[in-house]
This record gives C-alpha cells, sequence and structure tokens, in this order.
C-alpha cells in the first residue's frame, strides 16, 4: 500500500519500498514506468508519441516522456510485439534491453452467462467498433467508409464502443446525421459481459486505427469467431497473420469497398490459421521469467 496518487512516483518509489520491506524479489515488473529497484524490469505497451507527437497534447508528452526517462534505470524493457519492440529501441538507443513478450488471451469460450446482451441491437446486423475514441482509432474515415458503403441503416449501424480518451477530431456534419438517423450508434463505456456478447455476435469488426503497440480489440474479436477488417499495417500483419482482412486506413474509399464486401460475405470465410498473437498468458509470463534471471 502506498499514500502516492502520481503513477510515476507509485512505481519509483512505492515498488521499491515494497521489495525493502519483503524482499528480495528475483523480478520487480511494473507497468508503464519504471520501479527504482535494481531487480526492475518495466513493461511499456508503446512510444508511439515519441513517433506520432501529433497524435497527443503537450500534457499528454510530458507525462508519457517520463516512461522513456525513468526506463533506462531498468534491467530491461518489456512490449507487446515486436514492432513496438523495434520502435521503442529506434527512438530510445540508450535503453539497455528491449523484449517483445505479446499480450495473453483467455483460453476458453464464454458461456452464455458471461454474456449480456445489448437490447437493441440484433445478433448478426450490426458492424462493431472497439477502441478508445481519439485521432489515433481513426473514426472519422472509418465512419465515412461505411456511410459511403450504403450498407448502414438504424437495422444494421455502425456500433462504437470506447470512452474519449486524448485528442479527437470534431464530429463532421454527415457524422451528426448519421447519428441521429441511428445508423451510426456510440455506446461509450460497456462492461466486459456485454463487450463478450458484441464481440460475438457482430457481423464482423472494423479496426481501422493508424498505428498501434499491440491491437488487442481485433484479436479478442477473433477470438470470439468474429469476422476482421483491420488496418494494413505492420503490428497488424504480425499480431493478426491471416486471419484478418486487411485495408488501407487513409483510403475511405477502400474502407468503403471492403466494409460492402464485407457486409455480403462475412461468415462465409474460412481462415486458415488462427492468428500469430493468439497465445496463453502462460508463454508470456515465460518470457518474463527469463528477464529475471538475465544478467548482463
Amino acid at each position: 500500500m502506498t499514500n502516492l496518487r502520481f503513477h510515476p512516483l507509485i512505481n519509483w518509489f512505492g515498488l521499491r519500498s515494497a521489495e525493502r520491506r519483503h524482499g528480495p524479489f528475483d523480478l520487480v515488473l511494473a507497468q508503464n514506468f519504471s520501479s527504482s529497484s535494481p531487480q526492475g524490469v518495466v513493461f511499456i505497451h508503446d512510444v508511439l508519441f515519441q513517433s506520432n507527437p501529433e497524435w497527443f497534447g503537450f500534457k499528454e508528452r510530458l507525462y508519457f516522456g517520463l516512461m522513456t526517462l525513468s526506463a533506462r534505470f531498468s534491467k530491461s524493457v518489456l512490449t507487446s510485439s515486436d514492432t513496438e519492440k523495434n520502435r521503442i529501441m529506434r527512438h530510445n538507443p540508450h535503453l539497455k534491453r528491449v523484449v517483445a513478450t505479446g499480450l495473453g488471451m483467455p483460453g476458453r469460450d464464454r458461456t452464455e452467462d458471461e454474456q449480456d446482451a445489448v437490447a437493441h441491437l440484433t445478433p448478426g446486423s450490426f458492424v462493431l467498433s472497439v477502441g478508445r475514441l481519439n485521432i489515433r482509432k481513426n473514426l472519422t474515415r472509418t465512419i465515412h467508409g461505411a456511410l459511403e458503403s450504403g450498407t448502414l441503416s438504424p437495422e444494421a449501424p455502425l456500433v462504437i464502443v470506447g470512452e474519449a480518451s486524448g485528442l479527437m477530431n470534431d464530429r463532421t456534419e454527415e457524422i451528426l446525421a448519421a447519428e441521429r438517423r441511428g445508423d451510426v450508434v456510440f455506446l461509450g463505456f460497456v462492461p466486459d459481459a456485454q463487450l463478450i456478447w458484441l464481440y460475438g455476435n457482430c457481423r464482423f469488426m472494423v479496426f481501422l486505427s493508424l498505428d498501434e503497440g499491440y491491437g488487442l480489440p481485433p484479436l479478442e474479436a477473433l477470438s470470439a469467431g468474429a469476422t476482421v477488417l483491420a488496418s494494413d499495417i505492420p503490428v497488424m500483419r504480425e499480431v493478426l497473420g491471416g486471419s484478418a482482412t486487411y485495408v488501407d486506413p487513409l483510403d475511405v474509399g477502400e474502407i468503403s469497398r471492403s466494409i460492402k464486401r464485407l457486409h455480403h460475405t462475412s461468415g462465409s470465410d474460412d481462415r486458415a490459421s488462427a492468428p500469430p498473437g493468439l497465445r496463453p498468458w502462460s508463454s508470456v509470463l515465460a518470457i518474463m521469467r527469463e528477464e529475471a534471471s538475465f544478467h548482463e
């Protein structure tokens, strides 16, 4: 327990204090902000604020900058993908060691008792988008592409799940009109039980982010049996492999054509292999344990 309320300070001082009281520990694992422990390892999800600062406000960049500043004191940095590992190393050559671990997924099917249907949505009728609402998630192009496809209606809407986070694009008049008609539905935050139901009952999922450290929502959708339309960017190819359909996230016309095509074919595709990113937590933990025993 700690009285500190600032995440970087909690990790830097609080974890070190716990180690002194209860240690020694083989490994002190922190998220985003390093601890001051000599056994400290930090997991950093991404450094997109370094590669694409235009997607972040000044306060966000200042706050996130503490991640890479403190990371130089960790014996190693963990991240979720090889794509992100390369980005971290490119922008932070001073770091001692960077290792990609992947992220784990639940290894079982969800029962009906663990799902909560969204009452006004008909199973198999809606297109789903999941993620925080900010510039990087590319929602303006996604929505305009979906509208241009001519496949949306109040009975078959584009359903967007997620809360506002960071810099956002303003909603265009066309998007506002689509909301009023019911062609586009913003649900905001939904509990896990509803999210599981949405993944399993959508016609297909679109995830057209401009960039990611990993991209968990489309992997969750695939694990629930959904068809996925994803951005044709390196990290999505790495994580989803041949299990998704890809589209240029900057090309509204191509997005529109892909959505129209999936609208008529979704549910009939036969994915040949499981996505590379679909792995159990045990494999992730095995890599972390290796880092606990790593010595320079």
